[in-house]
């Protein structure tokens, strides 16, 4: 048993003291997730959907007798739902907003043109709200952009009115006077206004409960899933990488001269797979430590992920050791960390975690592979779902891990017998 031991311990501090261990096993995917979550607003420090800072510049210029267009877009951001959400503050220029945006006073500023009372009275004539943002927001933006949508719509909608009611008017033998166009603007106005109904309707999808930080626990989710994506990716990337010692040993000797000691072919390879056992261990606890720090994730109950831990860490290490049976020497490896790794972790759904309405045969090939497995229980960890729904994906993975175990174990002893 101490030999077993001894030899698991030397190819620890190996491991350990290899800068390739490092960054490959600890940074990378520290590095990756940070990187991939930051497409998803995870830097963006206005996730929450309340009391957003919005610049308002109003330059429509009204024609003859209508109201002023730019007015009425103000006041549909003052109705019930938007105003507890967003806050217009006027300001007199674009440049001044622009201006409050570089100063993080204003999250984004919405600009009506001169011409928008006349784009929304006249057939024919066009005018665009616009919006200006920070680039380094993500979610402020795609909220005022999708309201804003909204709202012009309900102005475009509106704007069919007049050719049909110009229509019904000469029908009826009669003209266009001050009175006509007055209640004509009234029906318009109207017909705006109730955009703010869908718009509100919008935000409360985006927001069910109305509580502040809705949309950052949304952001908080979708970088959980990649971290563990990604620390799945590379826990069986280092289970192979550090399987791999067996062949550099046999290829520099090493190997052999254990063989030729008292130590039993059994225990020599008892002693390689628990060193791959406890590299894992501690790469694991790391990842999980580091990402709770700098990614603030809650990794749930610890009963369940303790179980998540184990089945993970005996998948990866019986998948890389059953891996390196199926080669001959080092100069194979390559297309094990560049092909079949990157390809199951593809299989396995990895790298598209966050993507929703996958297509069905993607959920079919997960099945295939232990990546996949391993993702829909750290998935159901997270969610904090009950022991009997992880008993499945957990019997699978310690069942994968059992099987690659013993078809490793076979192959070494039987191809190490003749040394």
């Amino acid at each position: 048993m101490k030999k077993i031991f001894a030899i698991a311990s030397k190819d620890l501090l190996r491991s350990i003291r290899s800068l390739y261990f490092v960054g490959m096993s600890l940074v990378a995917p520290l590095l990756l997730a940070f990187l991939f979550s930051t497409a998803f607003g995870g830097g963006d420090d206005s996730t929450a959907i309340s009391n957003i800072a919005i610049a308002f510049v109003n330059q429509d210029v009204p024609v003859q007798s209508s109201p002023n267009h730019g007015e009425i877009v103000y006041q549909i951001f003052q109705t019930t739902g938007l105003k507890e959400m967003i806050t217009l503050h006027d300001v007199a220029n674009e440049a001044q907003a622009v201006n409050g945006i570089n100063e993080q006073e204003f999250s984004a500023a919405l600009i009506v043109p001169a011409d928008f009372s006349q784009a929304v009275m006249e057939e024919g004539q066009t005018a665009q709200l616009r919006i200006i943002y920070d680039p380094a927001k993500s979610i402020t933006p795609q909220i005022l952009e999708a309201i804003t949508t909204t709202v012009a719509d309900g102005f475009s909608s509106s704007k069919m009115m007049i050719p049909l009611a110009m229509e019904e008017l000469q029908r009826r033998g009669g003209q266009a006077d001050e009175q006509f166009y007055s209640k004509l603007v009234e029906r318009i106005t109207s017909q705006s206004q109730k955009s703010s109904g869908v718009a509100t309707s919008m935000l409360t999808v985006l927001n069910p409960q109305g509580q502040e930080g809705e949309v950052n626990d949304q952001v908080q989710q979708i970088i959980s899933i990649i971290m563990v994506g990604m620390m799945i990716f590379f826990v069986f990337y280092t289970g192979a990488a550090t399987s791999e010692s067996l062949l550099q040993e046999e290829e520099t000797g090493t190997l052999a001269r254990k063989f030729v000691s008292p130590t039993r072919v059994r225990d020599i390879l008892a002693g390689k797979f628990l060193g791959v056992l406890i590299t894992l261990i501690i790469q694991i606890c790391v990842l999980l430590v580091l990402s709770s720090l700098v990614f603030y994730i809650q990794w749930g109950e610890p009963g369940k992920l303790v179980l998540a831990v184990v089945a993970l860490i005996t998948s990866a290490t019986g998948f890389g050791l059953f891996l390196m049976s199926l080669l001959r020497d080092t100069r194979q490896t390559g297309i094990v960390f560049g092909g079949v790794m990157t390809i199951t972790g593809m299989l396995g759904g990895l790298f598209t975690s966050t993507i929703q309405n996958m297509p069905g045969f993607m959920e079919i090939l997960k099945k295939l592979t232990p990546q996949g497995w391993a993702l829909e229980l750290w998935q159901l960890v997270l969610a904090g779902a009950s022991y009997q729904q992880i008993l499945l994906p957990f019997s699978v993975l310690l069942g994968m891990a059992v099987v690659f175990f013993c078809i490793a174990n076979f192959r070494f002893q039987r191809r190490f017998a003749r040394k």
